[in-house]
């Protein structure tokens, strides 16, 4: 077998569209959107956008960037630092996403039980320390078949391998805040074997082999025990400094560098933090089995002592599990893909807990552990509390949920619609969209540009005109179910059409943004031999913010067979955001809104959507009907 990145460097690397092929796939993405008079003014701005000497100085200054870049100009020039790294919004909801996991098969049925459950606030379970221990140790071993290179590599269905690099860094890396731009900070996860632990926002490192050992699953438990035990009899708590990683970016940087600069002890301690693999937060709550709440309290933090706490969001994997049993996955993905990190929870979860399965309530005395302490003065108090206000805004005004439906799944679509399950589900999601508002929008979907060196995503504009006529009829009880049908497959082709050329890397979108951002600080030579600074071309202004306002951002990852949802903030104050595991029998989708926002509604949504998915598979199950009579 191939060692895991054996085939990067036969990797082509991420092309450079033409100006023609973006400026024609661009309007082609905006009749939907536009008025006819409205877009005849705008193809003209294109136009002449396109056949302008400074399109094409833009364009020559871009392709040299290309030329010029290790691996890739979109990623190391533009997209993680001007879309992630310069946001200076907190990480908590706005960019951090969560995945739900399973119960265990093993999982004690007692502790799943609604509506009174077996254990209380602020009480651990030896089940919920057995299950945390298993999942540490197949997190390491994830790490350990990354750096042994046997992870097998993703293959594309052309039999052509997809970029691997991702995986080199979800182990011991942390997302650092800095003023007006932050850094991403990774220490070889080859040479670090500890996790950092969180309880009740106290902070401890847990070392996972004895020497180059791995520890087994009943060390690491005594481990967490202890630890758990010194927190139930600590008298004097230490300051919950994690709280300050919920915090907008800027604010945070100053607080850690006032932090920093107090005492050498608290450099120690955040060196800790940032050499671990990875995060564990043991919560002493739980809201029960109702997917949604858990997904809160994965996203916004330990809802029994408030929100931003016992979570460290600076770290890209931070395994939750409550005191149900219960885990999931915070991951903070501004190098990573929501599809990778999604892969860790999975292989953590491939494996059954081993036994004893415990229900019980965790009693034990307190025992010598790792405590990492903090210096704090009157300064760091009080950011404290404006850490806590902040963190109160944002988890109270984000409204998340998650709808498991099972009526069918990707087999039906492929078996019965006849097209392509991630069309069919983007359809849905369009025709739910329409009825919750009366209007249709814009909707941004991922694509992956992975089959090109170190390469991350494109958009998909999945609102076309095929999907908008196909939406409208389904709104129109008059039209046949047989013409539905078939809007439905054009609307299909045209998504897979474009899918096709946005993982080819031919979207219009990383294009237009980065000649967008050319364009700020672009100086050209004019007759007279003087520089010139050009002014914001009309194209990259409305209608192209307009069109990317995207009050719809809606992306698929895998099946998610041992997930069971994943989801992070809506990046509109009135839009949604929508992460989906197609699965072959069903569908889960994550689902956040504000709820400040007086037109978008997750339930009403999540409701329309169930019903946009029947009313689809209605109209599919009626054409079969007529397809196997015609053919008799």
């Amino acid at each position: 077998m191939p060692h895991t990145f054996d085939f990067q460097k036969t990797l082509p690397k991420l092309p450079v569209p033409s100006l023609k092929e973006t400026c024609s796939l661009y309007l082609q993405s905006l009749v939907p959107l536009l008025s006819p008079d409205k877009f005849k003014e705008t193809e003209k701005i294109v136009r002449e956008f396109e056949s302008s000497a400074l399109a094409h100085s833009l364009q020559q200054r871009l392709l040299d960037i290309e030329k010029n870049s290790t691996y890739n100009w979109l990623e190391e020039t533009f997209w993680l630092k001007k879309v992630y790294l310069e946001w200076r919004v907190c990480l908590m909801v706005n960019s951090n996403c969560y995945t739900l996991g399973k119960d265990d098969i093993t999982h004690p049925k007692v502790l799943l039980e609604t509506p009174l459950y077996a254990v209380k606030s602020g009480e651990f379970t030896h089940y919920q320390i057995r299950r945390a221990a298993h999942l540490i140790l197949r997190g390491v071993d994830f790490n350990n078949i990354i750096q042994r290179g046997t992870l097998p590599i993703e293959m594309l269905r052309n039999n052509k391998a997809q970029c691997m690099h991702q995986y080199r860094r979800i182990f011991g890396v942390t997302r650092i805040p800095m003023p007006y731009c932050d850094s991403v900070l990774q220490h070889d996860p080859s040479k670090y074997s500890h996790i950092t632990v969180l309880v009740r926002d106290q902070v401890f490192r847990l070392d996972t082999c004895d020497g180059q050992v791995l520890k087994t699953v009943d060390a690491i438990e005594k481990e967490l025990l202890d630890i758990v035990g010194y927190v139930q009899h600590l008298k004097t708590p230490e300051a919950p400094i994690s709280l300050f990683t919920s915090w907008n970016r800027d604010s945070w940087a100053v607080a850690r560098n006032h932090l920093l600069a107090l005492d050498p002890s608290n450099r120690e301690s955040t060196d800790i933090i940032e050499q671990s693999l990875f995060t564990v937060s043991l919560d002493d709550h739980t809201q029960g089995n109702d997917l949604s709440l858990q997904a809160k309290t994965t996203m916004c933090g330990h809802q029994g002592i408030g929100n931003g706490h016992n979570r460290w969001y600076d770290k890209y994997s931070n395994l939750v599990i409550e005191n149900n049993g219960r885990c999931s996955l915070s991951e903070e993905h501004s190098i990573l893909d929501a599809l990778t990190v999604s892969y860790l929870l999975d292989h953590m979860m491939k494996e059954p807990c081993p036994g004893p399965f415990n229900p019980q309530v965790v009693k034990v005395t307190p025992s010598n552990v790792y405590h990492l302490k903090w210096k704090i003065d009157a300064i760091i108090e009080k950011a404290l509390e404006e850490a806590q206000i902040a963190a109160d805004v944002i988890a109270t005004n984000s409204d998340v949920g998650v709808l498991i439906f099972d009526d069918f799944g990707s087999s039906w679509v492929k078996n019965n619609a006849r097209v392509l399950p991630d069309a069919f589900y983007q359809m849905a999601i369009q025709i739910a969209y329409y009825r919750s508002h009366d209007k249709q929008t814009a909707v941004y979907e991922s694509a992956s540009t992975r089959k090109y060196l170190h390469g991350r995503t494109e958009t998909i504009r999945s609102f076309t005109s095929d999907s908008k006529r196909f939406v409208e009829a389904m709104q129109d009880k008059n039209i046949e179910s047989s013409t539905k049908y078939s809007l439905l497959v054009k609307a299909a082709n045209a998504h897979e059409e474009y899918s096709i050329r946005a993982n080819d890397g031919y979207g219009c979108d990383r294009h237009l943004f980065a000649l967008h951002k050319l364009n700020l600080d672009h100086e050209m030579l004019y007759k007279d031999g003087k520089m010139e600074m050009m002014s914001l071309r009309p194209i990259f202004n409305d209608p192209y913010l307009h069109s990317r306002e995207w009050l719809m951002v809606a992306s698929s990852l895998h099946a998610g067979v041992r997930l069971m949802g994943s989801g992070l903030g809506a990046v509109n104050p009135d839009g949604y955001s929508l992460i989906y595991f197609p699965g072959d029998h069903m569908v889960k989708f994550g689902i956040e809104s504000k709820f400040t926002s007086k037109s978008s509604s997750t339930a009403d949504l999540m409701k329309n959507l169930t019903y946009a998915l029947r009313d689809m598979r209605e109209i599919c199950d009626q054409n079969s009907k007529e397809m196997i009579k015609a053919n008799l």
